[in-house]
């Protein structure tokens, strides 16, 4: 973790499935022999294993016939060869395609642009409310209650929309298996009518005997599990910054201004700093990772201490003193205000003339 911390690392999508394999694929094995296996491709030999998949395999499942299936099976089969040729030839091109699994990114991406769709113009409209309501009260650009206040409003839109794309990925893993539900049962359906019309009125037994055990939604429980550690991380964060803002107010109550305190070297003059301030930079601006005071992020506006030190010799090149700098801006002020009233000075002369 940085110095101001760090988020919460995402789940592992390996690991999560692989979990997610072991506790929900229980082998079934029946009074008759026949039986499910659930295991992996080795990929060397392409034969299966019976045991979970490791990272980069295959995950498999193993069938096993009881010696009646393969009995029946096998004296079948035989006497359907014949007409199955002629029938695949009237009927293949209206077979449904396999059963595929879409993939989860593309699901979750079509969720998400749904969803946002619908959100987007009431976004949209509480940032133009936003905006309406701080030039209402006189607020100018980038001054620092406007940036406060349309921060705020950003890091919320952001909030929302994480959400809403966290929300989209658990959404997309139960439309998986909704849609592939679909489609399976689709192709079922058609082969067994298929089987019917070759004359294959026999059913074989179900091999997956009940088990009692309900599946475990492992991916739903790690996703929720990230999703309360992101919002615990966010709030954290949010927590510190307020502390951060409310310490500075306090830091700044307290200067210590008396002139006793003090050993006054002389004044200032306020067309040097109104010189300096006009020369001095102003860029937009975020800490970097862990550089920012207990992991301050957010965006601010103000000059660079390298810049601030060079033309005026205080503080370093890696920090501005605020009593510097406050007490740089005052004095360019004054300046601004001698210049206007000599201007109103000017100015009402030759009104009167």
């Amino acid at each position: 973790m940085g110095k101001g911390g760090s988020a919460p690392a995402p789940p592992s999508p390996t690991k999560t499935a692989a979990a997610e394999f072991r506790y929900n694929n229980s082998n079934v094995y029946t009074p008759s022999g026949a039986g499910v296996v659930y295991g992996h491709t080795n990929p060397d030999t392409g034969e299966f294993v019976a045991a979970p998949p490791g990272k980069g395999q295959q995950s498999a499942v193993y069938n096993i016939e009881s010696p009646t299936q393969q009995a029946i099976r096998e004296r079948l089969e035989p006497a359907a060869v014949d007409f199955t040729g002629s029938f695949i030839d009237q009927n293949i091109d209206n077979l449904p395609d396999a059963a595929r699994v879409q993939d989860r990114g593309d699901v979750a991406y079509d969720i998400f642009n749904r969803n946002f769709s619908l959100m987007a113009p009431a976004i949209e409209k509480s940032q133009d409310k936003l905006i309406t309501n701080l030039q209402a009260r006189g607020m100018p650009v980038g001054s620092s209650a406007w940036n406060d206040a349309y921060g705020n409003q950003l890091t919320e839109t952001q909030a929302t929309i994480a959400r809403l794309a966290q929300d989209a990925n658990i959404a997309a893993g139960q439309e998986q298996t909704r849609q592939f539900g679909l489609d399976q049962a689709e192709r079922q359906g058609a082969m067994a009518e298929i089987a019917a019309l070759m004359g294959g009125n026999y059913q074989p037994p179900i091999n997956m005997a009940a088990t009692g055990a309900a599946n475990i939604d492992f991916s739903g429980l790690v996703n929720n599990q990230y999703s309360q550690q992101l919002q615990a991380y966010n709030q954290s964060q949010q927590q510190k910054m307020q502390s951060a803002s409310a310490l500075g107010s306090l830091g700044a109550a307290l200067i210590k201004s008396a002139v006793e305190s003090k050993d006054v070297e002389g004044r200032i003059s306020p067309a040097w700093s109104a010189e300096v301030v006009q020369s001095l930079p102003v860029y937009a601006w975020s800490y970097k990772p862990g550089e920012g005071p207990d992991g301050d992020m957010a965006r601010h506006i103000g000059p660079m201490a390298g810049d601030f030190h060079a033309r005026t010799s205080l503080g370093t090149s890696q920090s501005i003193n605020i009593i510097d700098y406050l007490g740089l801006l005052t004095s360019a002020l004054k300046d601004a205000l001698d210049r206007i009233t000599v201007l109103e000075a000017h100015f009402e002369m030759e009104t009167v003339h």
